[in-house]
């Protein structure tokens, strides 16, 4: 099984004077706290949350963080694209991708983090016969799954809350089901270690998480040093690729496939793969 991501967005490269000062912008931004710190389970971040699937509940509209730009990171690059929506566009091919690759012969896909369900819709647009579940932290997110319930092709879409800080273990996950997790993690800050032993113990066929993953940068690059910089300064998921490995020569799992993007917005890459499972 070998994951292909889609050929690279073109654009043009920033020249070195302009890469050189939006770096510099770059990290000006972030050393004036302009951005929020994630990764707890506080209630403020528990009603941002609420608040922000309130207004974003259309299963058809693409959600707010996939957001249109003409500047985006290629190859440790910052490249000026013709189209403001070519992120959005390349997006949807590694989701393609990635559908295709891992969840062909699976029946039941656990999406963890699935805010408003437009990746659910995608696959069943592409798998209609197969059963899909989406799980959120804000109750107005899985309250708009439950309104889709059992579709015509005989499949079914459904909602659950699910806490990533402190995991219901009175869910039980299908055997042969599939976990799948796009730009969520990255939300668990360190505090991650809940999630995972709950996957451990409830062994899934397979775990695909397509997200941020700040171990992956070249420090020694500037364009990958602005990333560090954000990530760190949001307080993104730090520590597992490195936790990982550790249960790989434990023998309790197995990694199938680690790759990064070397695709992303002007802050940072969100489309790093890391598939695993259980043993």
């Amino acid at each position: 099984m070998r994951f292909e991501y889609p050929a690279l967005p073109q654009g043009v490269p920033l020249s070195e004077v302009e890469q050189q000062a939006l770096c510099q912008e770059i990290l000006a931004e972030i050393e004036g706290g302009q951005f929020k710190a994630v990764g707890t389970a506080s209630a403020e971040n528990h009603s941002h949350w609420e608040e922000f699937w309130q207004f974003n509940l259309d299963l058809t509209r693409v959600p707010a963080y996939l957001r249109k730009a003409k500047l985006l990171r290629i190859n440790k690059r910052f490249h000026r694209m013709e189209r403001s929506t070519d992120e959005m566009y390349w997006y949807m091919c590694i989701r393609h991708s990635v559908l295709s690759t891992y969840f062909k012969n699976i029946q039941i896909i656990y999406e963890f983090g699935c805010g408003n369900g437009w990746n659910l819709r995608a696959a069943h647009q592409l798998y209609p016969f197969k059963q899909m579940v989406g799980l959120d932290w804000a109750n107005s997110a899985i309250k708009e799954l439950n309104r889709l319930g059992r579709l015509k092709t005989g499949g079914w879409i459904r909602g659950r809350q699910f806490d990533f800080f402190d995991p219901d273990y009175d869910l039980k996950l299908e055997p042969g089901s599939a976990v799948w997790t796009v730009g969520a993690l990255e939300q668990t800050g360190q505090h991650w270690g809940p999630f995972l032993e709950y996957l451990l113990a409830n062994k899934p066929a397979i775990c695909v998480h397509v997200e941020p993953i700040v171990e992956w940068y070249d420090p020694k690059n500037p364009v990958d040093a602005t990333a560090i910089a954000y990530h760190l300064a949001r307080n993104y998921w730090q520590g597992f690729p490195s936790r990982m490995e550790d249960l790989a020569r434990q023998g309790k799992v197995e990694i199938l496939q680690k790759q990064r993007s070397y695709v992303g917005s002007k802050y940072l890459e969100g489309y790093s793969l890391f598939v695993w499972r259980p043993l």
